[in-house]
């Protein structure tokens, strides 16, 4: 997880005096500004028809988004398959070209139709390269064969031991019910009489976030159809700590991954055109959360644009709860609050505010130069 940015983005909280928090406006004291700076400005009188804008522009890492993704690329993985291949530095045999060594027990080498193959350690072929095209370690002693040259739909297993000896396997099935939720306990004597969830392998392991962080506040399993994602995961669970919402996905070898769920939803229009992404870590969200409240009043009396191609701005937060809010806000100072029920019993409110006309800049480089590193970091996974 990575820490906060929001210092490294040049901002400067000069007074943070919370009330708009989605529900209102408070007052503030403004700050200094430069045209790549992003200022959470707290003024006592901010006077939007007064102040220039700054420079912003559509953010270029959303035109590349097809579709927006709901998780985070893995946080946390129990078992990462490439960590185990090594593409050699030197050709180790004269006679034959390595493509990478696999687990320090084999060299994948591959012939004119593409297939690969695999050699033990001494140069001997103990797989010939007349079947598969591609070949993964799936556990510790399991290597998948990939059958089919284009895509990954079809595979066999094969066991192997540390002399390169392979034998032939069943495909494993993941069993469900040996996965246990349990309750567990704290070892912090504050928290000793919290009753916390844990997740434990058929190993008896505990699944974790991190090294380390295995209590949960509650844990169920879910069905991952209801998230927007390109990630192909199966046999899920979601686990929630505090207000960490988490994705836990196994594999048939009861090894898993976590991601985080989305936050809260960006929509963003400038000019004509239009995009659409999710906030997929909760540190982004908390740094984002906190920048909209301290947002202050300003005190414009100017009627809002009819302008229909106006810029606009809108955050929905509070996703996955039954506490989601949503603000748009305009280039004019003008913000629409909704106050979302997701649950048919609390009531919906809608208001208006008038905000300083840079804080819907501030909104805008936000997205463009701190919410865009978590898809930067997508594309480097």
């Amino acid at each position: 997880m990575k820490l906060s940015r929001l210092g490294a983005f040049c901002v400067t909280v000069l007074a943070v005096v919370s009330a708009f928090s989605f529900t209102g406006c408070e007052e503030k004291e403004k700050g200094d500004q430069t045209s790549s700076e992003v200022s959470i400005k707290s003024s006592n009188d901010a006077a939007p028809n007064k102040v220039a804008l700054k420079d912003y522009k559509f953010p270029e890492f959303m035109n590349e988004l097809d579709e927006p993704e709901q998780l985070s690329e893995p946080i946390y993985q129990s078992f990462v398959s490439d960590d185990y291949i090594i593409t050699p530095e030197e050709q180790p045999f004269d006679n034959l070209e390595i493509e990478a060594e696999i687990a320090d027990v084999f060299y994948i080498f591959r012939d004119e139709t593409g297939r690969c193959g695999l050699l033990n350690k001494s140069g001997n072929v103990v797989l010939e390269a007349d079947r598969y095209y591609s070949v993964e370690l799936a556990d510790f002693g399991v290597l998948r064969l990939y059958t089919g040259a284009d895509d990954k739909s079809g595979y066999e297993y094969m066991s192997f031991d540390n002399r390169g000896v392979l034998s032939e396997m069943d495909a494993p099935e993941f069993d469900k019910s040996k996965i246990l939720f349990s309750d567990a306990y704290s070892d912090d004597p504050e928290l000793a009489e919290t009753v916390f969830k844990a997740i434990y392998l058929p190993d008896g392991s505990a699944v974790s976030t991190s090294d380390s962080d295995f209590l949960f506040d509650s844990v169920s399993w879910i069905d991952i159809s209801r998230y927007k994602t390109e990630k192909q995961l199966v046999n899920c669970c979601q686990a929630v700590r505090g207000d960490n919402i988490y994705i836990i996905s196994f594999d048939e070898f009861y090894n898993y991954s976590v991601y985080e769920t989305s936050y809260a939803l960006v929509k963003l229009k400038v000019g004509d055109v239009y995009g659409e992404c999710y906030v997929n870590t909760y540190s982004d969200y908390f740094e984002l959360t906190n920048m909209i409240d301290s947002f202050g009043r300003a005190s414009g009396t100017a009627s809002p644009s009819k302008d229909k191609t106006l810029d606009f701005i809108q955050i929905t937060t509070g996703l996955g709860t039954d506490e989601q809010k949503q603000i748009t806000i305009s280039p004019d100072g003008f913000c629409l609050t909704d106050v979302l029920s997701t649950d048919g019993e609390k009531p919906v409110d809608k208001y208006f505010t008038y905000l300083d006309k840079e804080d819907f800049v501030d909104l805008v480089l936000w997205v463009d130069q701190v919410l865009s590193l978590e898809y930067a970091e997508d594309k480097s996974n």
